[in-house]
């Protein structure tokens, strides 16, 4: 069972994804198919996820259901789906120079430039833009969300 695919995607029209699963699982219980389970990823739009050992099953769930706009051929690998459902910290997808609001504590709502980033400590010194001089504080990665991001030149000259 290691080599079998056992993931596969049904296309649905946009935003009814959840509505397209809830009847796929009403179906399956009524005709006691055997489906593992039914995934809506947010990072993946239009799609729904089942996991079954046999393909056909997938085409016997979906036929007829209004939102439904068909399957998509071949499977999906187990690591295809991590990739969207495994969370991934803010320490890493932040840069210097980067644009973020703070989302916690004292300085909850402003914005400001990060300056320092420590991925040993899961802490990044940012430099308050709504203040009247600068002043960097120092704040876990987790309490800050990224609003933009610093354009850089390829040239590094600027005319």
């Amino acid at each position: 069972m290691a080599g079998k695919v056992r993931f596969f995607a049904v296309r649905t029209t946009i935003g009814q994804e959840y509505n397209v699963s809830l009847l796929m699982e009403e179906r399956a219980k009524a005709s006691k198919i055997e489906v593992h389970s039914l995934a809506v990823v947010s990072g993946l739009r239009g799609i729904v996820i089942v996991e079954t050992d046999i393909p056909h099953v997938v085409h016997r769930l979906s036929y007829g259901i209004k939102h439904v706009k068909g399957v998509i051929r071949g499977g999906m690998n187990i690591d295809d789906i991590i990739k969207f459902i495994a969370p991934r910290p803010v320490i890493e997808m932040v840069k210097v120079d980067d644009l973020v609001e703070i989302t916690s504590g004292p300085f909850i709502g402003m914005k400001g430039r990060v300056v320092q980033i420590d991925k040993s400590r899961g802490e990044v010194k940012v430099e308050i833009a709504e203040a009247a001089y600068p002043l960097p504080i120092t704040i876990n990665a987790e309490y800050i969300k990224i609003i933009g991001r610093k354009e850089e030149t390829e040239s590094g000259v600027e005319t």
